[in-house]
């Protein structure tokens, strides 16, 4: 009997230390299940991003099979992409020039006395002009360059408020070249309240473009193909022509500069690429010289300038047509792609 309760108080004693070792082992605390939570948001996110990754990766992939498409294989669709673009740049420009234009509008509102057309500098010995048009200089009195014609050569008003305006940087060609740029300045009083631009060369251009684009040539005869075309050529002792691409469509064309010192007679004709004469752009006749000048007179390189002045790409033919008093006037003659512009066969006089 002893023995039987010995071994269930045994096999209870046993039950009990196991429940009370259950109870003794340690339960999950506080901080292990935020530190599960922690990592299931880590593992979650791992798994979004890596997503995100994917569709990342897909929408390149897309992107350059798109882009490639665009410029290799549809050649619409490049030259629509390439319209775009270049929209994008001019849509950005004309922001830029819109932002210069209101803060000049600012600046004049402000200052009372400050006007658009006034001079600023910006550089040393280089002042420009605000929203100034194209000037062009020749002899340094101002040059209408607007529409192909017998123009005069004007001085600058000295009572004037823009007089200063035409105080800027000029780039100036003599000898059919450029030769430099130089700051133009007011000259003394010329006549009664009346100015010219000194410092500048014999054609001043206010604008740093390429008034001569192409290649100008000048020799002293007649070009075989013009002679081949032209009768009477050989009774001009003094010859000069000038050879070059007026209109830039890869052809040349000749102005030929000729005298006879015998008759007194000089002219100046402008013959197309074939050699076929176009027109006489000028002419004087002894007669019309002779009587007011003991030295012979005759029209010459000296009367004639090659430069592109409108800045469209063409280079107009300056005759310079002398006069008995004042200053002479220009005629400015275009000719393109065979069509020619401007007043021609003038009869030149120094005859009061």
């Amino acid at each position: 009997m002893s023995d039987k309760i010995s071994k269930e108080e045994l096999n209870k004693s046993g039950k009990e230390k196991q429940v009370i070792k259950k109870q003794e082992q340690p339960s999950k605390t506080i901080d292990d299940k935020s530190k599960e939570q922690d990592y299931d948001i880590k593992k979650g996110i791992r798994r979004l991003g890596n997503v995100l990754l994917g569709i990342i990766v897909i929408l390149i992939v897309f992107s350059g099979a798109l882009f490639f498409y665009l410029i290799n294989i549809n050649p619409d669709a490049k030259t629509e992409l390439k319209e775009s673009l270049a929209n994008n740049v001019v849509a950005t420009e004309n922001r830029i020039n819109l932002g210069n234009v209101i803060d000049t509008a600012v600046s004049t509102m402000t200052d009372n006395n400050v006007d658009v057309n006034t001079v600023s500098t910006d550089a040393v010995g280089n002042r420009k002009v605000q929203n100034q048009d194209l000037i062009v200089l020749y002899d340094g009195l101002i040059l209408d360059t607007s529409k192909m014609d017998l123009v005069n050569l004007k001085y600058i008003d000295n009572s004037s408020i823009n007089k200063e305006k035409y105080v800027i940087t000029y780039y100036n060609y003599e000898n059919f070249g450029f030769k430099d740029s130089t700051l133009g300045i007011l000259s003394d009083q010329v006549y009664d309240g009346l100015l010219k631009i000194n410092k500048v060369g014999k054609l001043a251009i206010s604008e740093n473009y390429e008034a001569i684009p192409r290649a100008i040539k000048i020799v002293n005869s007649v070009p075989t193909i013009v002679a081949d075309n032209n009768d009477k050529l050989d009774t001009y002792d003094l010859i000069k022509t000038i050879i070059a691409d007026l209109d830039g469509n890869g052809t040349e064309e000749y102005i030929l500069v000729l005298a006879n010192t015998s008759t007194g007679y000089s002219k100046i004709s402008l013959v197309d690429s074939k050699g076929l004469k176009v027109a006489d752009l000028a002419y004087i006749e002894k007669s019309k010289w002779e009587s007011i000048s003991r030295e012979e007179y005759h029209l010459s390189l000296s009367n004639l300038n090659v430069a592109d002045v409108d800045n469209d790409g063409v280079m107009e033919i300056l005759v310079e047509i002398p006069h008995y008093e004042g200053e002479p006037s220009i005629s400015l003659i275009k000719y393109k792609n065979g069509e020619l512009s401007g007043k021609t066969n003038i009869a030149c006089s120094l005859l009061p």
